[in-house]
């Protein structure tokens, strides 16, 4: 090995700056040789058919599409709400703004909700302009999330018989039940109906701006499929706070203050619901173990 050749560090080191670093390739490699001291001939070498300029430039530029396409994979229904030109445009900015620094590409995406929410425009604009940057936000909030949902761990291998209740249960006391959150349940807040815009891109069919009122959803994962579930407020709120285990009861009262709702209408609504929402994968229903543990509960 001559002293001209790099090591294997450096040289890993500057193909990166050369890849993910702003502005055109002369520029990126005046920048890699000011930071790491090599110069594009002894990193590259030149053939009879291509010069070390041309071969990086391909190779760079190869590098972005791929990532780009990871994008649009993720971003699906964005992708085709904004078309694909002007989704690759955003996409190959945010590659070189906000590169990634994991080796998995589950991560690629996570930071693009706030990259299009730092670049939306600023301004006074009428109704529809400020939806059409506005939807693009939330339809990115929103496929980020289903990106988390499938990838967290789910109820796929917790026992049906935690989940074993009946409905004279739930209209009594429940003091034996406790409610939990799955570790894939994702809550979003749209300022707009945006489920409606997502079966029609889903579909491929014409759509229309949402319209503007604020929406809560939910989505989860049931037997390693997606669950999407439109909620009211009361049900969003109630699933916020079941990170932790929380009885049944502790969940009527909390709920029915911070929602200004009477405790007993609360009961008999949640009664109805919770067994379509443990169906579709929002809550986990626990027995307590002891009556000890449902008192030391009762007493926060």
């Amino acid at each position: 090995m001559t002293h001209s050749t790099p090591e294997l560090e450096q040289l890993q080191h500057w193909l990166s700056q050369v890849l993910i670093s702003r502005g055109d390739l002369p520029q990126k490699l005046a920048n890699a040789a000011q930071r790491d001291g090599l110069t594009l001939e002894q990193c590259i070498k030149s053939t009879s058919q291509l010069s070390a300029q041309r071969r990086i430039d391909i190779y760079a530029a190869g590098y972005v599409m791929r990532l780009v396409e990871c994008l649009k994979c993720e971003f699906s229904l964005l992708c085709t709400f904004m078309g694909s030109e002007v989704f690759e445009v955003f996409a190959k900015a945010y590659i070189v703004t906000l590169p990634s620094r994991s080796f998995t590409l589950h991560t690629l995406g996570q930071s693009f909700v706030r990259f299009l929410t730092n670049t939306r425009p600023q301004g006074r604009f009428d109704e529809q302009q400020t939806t059409m940057f506005d939807v693009p936000l939330e339809l990115a909030r929103f496929e980020r999330a289903k990106a988390e949902v499938l990838l967290a761990d789910g109820l796929e291998n917790i026992p049906t018989t935690h989940t074993a209740f009946n409905e004279f249960e739930l209209l009594g006391g429940c003091a034996s039940l406790s409610l939990i959150a799955p570790p894939c349940l994702r809550l979003l807040v749209s300022e707009y109906d945006l489920l409606p815009l997502i079966t029609q891109l889903e579909n491929g069919i014409a759509h229309s701006l949402p319209p503007r009122e604020t929406r809560y959803i939910a989505l989860s994962r049931q037997n390693y499929r997606l669950v999407t579930q439109p909620l009211t407020q009361w049900q969003a709120d109630l699933l916020v706070h079941c990170n932790q285990a929380i009885s049944f009861e502790q969940a009527i009262i909390q709920s029915a203050h911070r929602q200004g709702l009477d405790p007993t209408q609360l009961r008999s609504q949640l009664a109805m619901w919770l067994p379509a929402a443990v169906a579709c994968g929002l809550l986990v229903v626990e027995r307590l173990k002891s009556p000890a543990l449902t008192m030391a509960n009762a007493s926060y």
